[in-house]
C-alpha cells in the first residue's frame, strides 16, 4: 500500500492497464498464430516438441513453445489460463517503462510513456496473445533497465550483470527480432563503455551466450530454411505505416499527441530539462533497430512486420514523453491524453469485439449449427484455413468434428474447385476462410452452382456462407452493371475495332458477335477510373463473359492499370497486372466470369483497363456479349 500512496499516478495506468488485457484474454478467441502454436503442444516428448513444434513447425526460437508445453499441463489449454503469464509480461513491462523515465529521465516522462504502453489498441492486443511479442517486450525492457544501470548508474553490481545476462537470454530465446534489438542495444550502448563498467558489460556478454549456447542448433536450422517467406520487403514508409498503426491508426489521436507536444514545448515549464545523451540513445534504440531490420530486410530476409516492432516502441514512448512532461498543467494533461487514448482505444478500435485480427471459434459455431440444422451428409464444406485442427479446436469442445472436403485453397484452385462442384450432388455447400488471403473468384465459383446464399457472415479476416442449390435465399448480393460490351451508346468506354464485328457466324447467335483471331487477337478493352465506381472499396469487379470458342481456343480475360502512360507497379515493383483463362468455362457453358478486387495501390486518376486475349490466333473466339458489374463485397 505504500508504493501505491507513493505512485498513485502508476498504480492506476498499471490496474487498468491489467484490466483491459485481462478482460479481452478472457472474451477473444485464439488467433490464428496461437492457434498455430497450440497445435503443436500435442507432442509428448522433449525431442518432438522441439523437432516438430519448433524446428519444422515454427520459424520462433523455442523458448515460448516450451513454456507454453509445460503450463497447459498445470492449468490447461483454453484462452484465459494459457494467456494469462503473458498479460502479466505485458503489465510488468508497463512497470519497467516507468521506471526507466523515473530514473534516468523524469517521473513525468515515464508516466507519459507508461499511458502510451498501457492504454494503446497495439500493445494492449500484443500483450494479450499467447505468442512471443509480450516476453520478447518484457524482456528487452528488463535487459534495458539493468544495462542503463551497469552504463551510467554510479553504483553497480555483480548481481545488475547476471540479471542483465538473464534478459538478454530471455530475450534471445523469445523471438529472432528480440535478439536483433538487444544485440543492437549491446552494441550501440559500448560507446558509453568505460574501465567502471566494461566488466560488467562482457559478464553480462558471457553469461548470455553460455545460456544460449543449448540453442545454437535449432537457430542454425531456421536460418538456413531462410525466413519466413511470405514476408515482403518493407516499403520506403514502413516506418510511418508502423507510428500510424501503434497510434490506433487514428488521425485525431495522431493530432492530438503532436498538438500536446509542440503545446508542451511552447508552454516550457521544465526548462532545466534538456535533451540528454540518455534520450539520445533511446532515439538510437527505436530508430536504428529500425534502420538495421531495414537493410537486413533487403540484404538478407525480410524481417519488419509491425508486431516485432513493439519491443522497441516503448523508446519511442519514451521520447514523446520526455517532450509532453514540459507541459505546464501534468495531471491534466495525463488525464485528458489517457481518456482520449482509452476512448480511441476501446471505442473507435473496438476492444471489446471480435473484429482482431482473424477469428476461427465464431465460424465453427457456425459450421457445427449448419451441420446439425441441414445434416453434415447434406453439405459439402469448402474451407480455407491453414490447418483443420485449428477449427476443430473449438469444435471438440463441444463434441463435435468439422470434416473439411477441401482445407486448403491455393490462388490457382478455383479452376479445380470448378471441376469438383460440376459433380458435386450436395444440396448445400459451406464457402469460407480464415487467415488465408482468398480471391472474389473463389466465392463466384461456388456461387455458380450454389446460387442461393441461405446463410452466412463476413468476420474480420474470415467470412463463412451457407449456400444452397435450391433453398430460398436470405441473403441478397448487390450487384450494379457498369458497362456493357457492344456498347448501347456510340461514345463510350469501349476501345474496340468496328471491322472485327461479324454477322451471324453463330447459329444460336444471330446477331454481331466480335472476332478475336488471326492478327486481331486484343479487344475489346475497357477504360474507367476510381471515381466510376461508387464506394469502390467495399466491392469487387465481375467481368462476365458470353463467347463462342472451339475445344482449342485459349481466351484470357485481364486487369491492368497505367499512371501518366507508364504500368502502375505493385508492392513488389512490378508492374501490376491479373487475369483469368475462361477457355475451359466457355468450353462448358459459352459463360465465363472473371472477378477481381481493385488493389490499395490504385490511386484516382490512373486509367483502369479490362481487357481480352486471344492466346491461340488460329482458333476464333466469338464474342457475344460482356457485361462489367461492381458487386458488394461480402467475402472480404
Amino acid at each position: 500500500m505504500n508504493f501505491v500512496k507513493r505512485h498513485i499516478e502508476i498504480s492506476i495506468i498499471l490496474f487498468v492497464g491489467f484490466v483491459l488485457r485481462f478482460s479481452i484474454s478472457l472474451i477473444h478467441s485464439y488467433s490464428n498464430d496461437e492457434l498455430s502454436a497450440i497445435n503443436r503442444l500435442q507432442y509428448h516428448n522433449f525431442s518432438d516438441l522441439l523437432d516438430k513444434g519448433v524446428m519444422s513447425g515454427d520459424m520462433h526460437p523455442a523458448g515460448v513453445q516450451v513454456f507454453m508445453k509445460g503450463w497447459s499441463w498445470m492449468f490447461g489449454m483454453n484462452e484465459g489460463p494459457m494467456r494469462f503469464p503473458f498479460v502479466i509480461l505485458g503489465v510488468l513491462s508497463i512497470l519497467l517503462i516507468y521506471k526507466i523515465g523515473l530514473k534516468w529521465v523524469n517521473k513525468q516522462t515515464g508516466i507519459y510513456a507508461a499511458i502510451l504502453l498501457s492504454f494503446l489498441y497495439f500493445p494492449i492486443m500484443n500483450s494479450e496473445f499467447a505468442r512471443p511479442y509480450s516476453p520478447g517486450l518484457f524482456f528487452s525492457l528488463l535487459a534495458a533497465w539493468y544495462y542503463l544501470k551497469i552504463l551510467f548508474a554510479e553504483e553497480k553490481s555483480y548481481k545488475d550483470a547476471v540479471l542483465l545476462g538473464l534478459g538478454f537470454a530471455g530475450a534471445m530465446y523469445t523471438h529472432h527480432f528480440a535478439f536483433m534489438f538487444i544485440g543492437w542495444m549491446g552494441i550501440s550502448g559500448l560507446i558509453f563503455a568505460n574501465k567502471r563498467n566494461l566488466k560488467y558489460i562482457l559478464i553480462a556478454g558471457v553469461l548470455g551466450i553460455l545460456l544460449y549456447i543449448p540453442h545454437i542448433p535449432i537457430t542454425q536450422f531456421q536460418l538456413e530454411v531462410g525466413g519466413l517467406q511470405w514476408l515482403a520487403p518493407p516499403e520506403s514508409d514502413w516506418l510511418l505505416q508502423f507510428i500510424f498503426h501503434a497510434l490506433n491508426e487514428s488521425f485525431l489521436l495522431v493530432v492530438a499527441i503532436i498538438s500536446a507536444v509542440l503545446m508542451a514545448l511552447v508552454f516550457n515549464k521544465r526548462s532545466n530539462d534538456k535533451w540528454s545523451k540518455m534520450l539520445t540513445y533511446f532515439a538510437v534504440l527505436f530508430f536504428g533497430i529500425f534502420a538495421v531490420g531495414f537493410i537486413y530486410s533487403y540484404l538478407g530476409t525480410p524481417v519488419l512486420k509491425f508486431p516485432v516492432m513493439l519491443f522497441a516502441l516503448p523508446f519511442l514512448f519514451l521520447i514523446l514523453g520526455f517532450f509532453m512532461s514540459k507541459f505546464l498543467i501534468p495531471k491534466a494533461m495525463m488525464l485528458v491524453l489517457s481518456l482520449m487514448i482509452l476512448t480511441s482505444t476501446v471505442y473507435e478500435k473496438g476492444l471489446f469485439g471480435n473484429m482482431h485480427y482473424e477469428l476461427f471459434e465464431e465460424v465453427a459455431v457456425d459450421i457445427v449449427d449448419w451441420n446439425n440444422t441441414y445434416g453434415e451428409d447434406n453439405i459439402y464444406t469448402v474451407y480455407n484455413l491453414n490447418n483443420p485442427n485449428y477449427m476443430n479446436f473449438y469444435a471438440n469442445q463441444w463434441d463435435e468434428e468439422i470434416d473439411f472436403d477441401w482445407d486448403v485453397l491455393e490462388f490457382g484452385d478455383a479452376a479445380k474447385l470448378r471441376e469438383d462442384l460440376k459433380v458435386r450432388t450436395e444440396e448445400y455447400l459451406v464457402i469460407g476462410y480464415s487467415a488465408r488471403l482468398t480471391l472474389p473468384q473463389v466465392f463466384e465459383t461456388c456461387l455458380e452452382f450454389y446460387p442461393n446464399i441461405v446463410d452466412g457472415t463476413k468476420y474480420n479476416n474470415a467470412s463463412v456462407y451457407l449456400l444452397s442449390k435450391t433453398d430460398h435465399p436470405t441473403i441478397r448480393l448487390y450487384q450494379h452493371l457498369e458497362a456493357r460490351f457492344p456498347p448501347i451508346r456510340e461514345k463510350s468506354n469501349w476501345v474496340f475495332n468496328k471491322e472485327l464485328f461479324v454477322e451471324g457466324k453463330i447459329i444460336k447467335y444471330p446477331y454481331n458477335s466480335y472476332e478475336l483471331s488471326g492478327d486481331n487477337i486484343y479487344g475489346p478493352e475497357y477504360h474507367f477510373n476510381l471515381n466510376d465506381i461508387s464506394d469502390h472499396n467495399s466491392k469487387y469487379i465481375k467481368v462476365e463473359v458470353i463467347a463462342s470458342v472451339n475445344d482449342d481456343a485459349q481466351l484470357t480475360a485481364s486487369f491492368g492499370a497505367k499512371r501518366s502512360g507508364v504500368a502502375v507497379k505493385n508492392v513488389q515493383g512490378e508492374d501490376y497486372w491479373e487475369g483469368r483463362d475462361l477457355e475451359v468455362m466457355l468450353i462448358d457453358a459459352e459463360r465465363a466470369y472473371f472477378t477481381f478486387e481493385i488493389p490499395k495501390f490504385i490511386e484516382d486518376g490512373d486509367d483502369l483497363m479490362i481487357s481480352f486475349w486471344n492466346r491461340n490466333p488460329s482458333s476464333p473466339v466469338y464474342i457475344h456479349s460482356v457485361k462489367v458489374y461492381s458487386t458488394g463485397n461480402i467475402w472480404n
